[in-house]
């Protein structure tokens, strides 16, 4: 494996383990594939590969420009995101992977409540793999909430 390293945005001369947008997408429908009894479409949209996987009202949308950033967002506006301007292409690969598992674990309804800490609001928790994985409700979101009718 190359030591190489992506500049933030890919925007070096050398972008060999920088990951597009394009190469995302089809990782993502590669990994929609394992979700039979799931309902997903793909698309770029903005720069970013986009995977929503949804069952009955539930939806979880997976979302990356390739690389620097990926996020899982939910029907009721719960999210996780990992900011990493240092990723490989395989550790790029892996993190959609685990994002990809977020999402489709919250989906079939395995997230429950979880106590929140510190400025408090809502926050979901996603067992993956043994692992738990917090989705938090972002702050503006949670403002915007307070003054809505």
């Amino acid at each position: 494996m190359s030591e190489r390293r992506f500049e933030w945005g890919g925007l070096s001369a050398d972008r060999g383990d920088y990951v597009t947008a394009a190469e995302a997408l089809a990782m993502l429908e590669v990994l929609a594939l394992a979700q039979a009894d799931l309902e997903v479409t793909t698309e770029l949209r903005d720069g970013a590969a986009w995977a929503r996987f949804a069952r009955g009202g539930r939806w979880a949308l997976v979302s990356t420009p390739g690389s620097r950033w990926f996020s899982v967002e939910t029907d009721t506006g719960h999210r996780t995101q990992l900011v990493d301007a240092s990723s490989s292409k395989d550790q790029s690969t892996q993190l959609l992977a685990v994002y990809v598992d977020v999402a489709e674990a919250y989906v079939r309804g395995e997230a429950v409540p979880a106590p929140a800490r510190g400025w408090g609001g809502s926050v979901v928790s996603v067992d993956v793999d043994g692992r738990e994985v917090l989705l938090r409700m972002p702050l503006t979101r949670r403002v915007r909430g307070m003054f809505r009718h």
